[in-house]
């Protein structure tokens, strides 16, 4: 598995504001801002906007899976 987080990996997001941890979800990388925070689209529902994230918020899951 390559270690660099790229469009379309599998990331586990845990946000930490004021030293205290909430709720951790999983997601898709969508993109790299220009700002250097990651675009993510989060699991479950789908009407769910996607959301910019700290990268150092972001544990890579899973390389982007090859279609068929």
């Amino acid at each position: 598995m390559n270690r660099v987080i790229a469009p379309g990996d599998r990331v586990m997001v845990t946000p930490i504001k004021n030293d205290i941890t909430r709720k951790s979800y999983k997601a898709t990388v969508i993109a790299w801002m220009s700002s250097g925070k990651l675009k993510v689209q989060p699991d479950g529902n789908k009407h769910q906007k996607s959301k910019l994230v700290n990268p150092d918020d972001v544990k890579k899951l899973a390389d982007k899976q090859p279609l068929p």
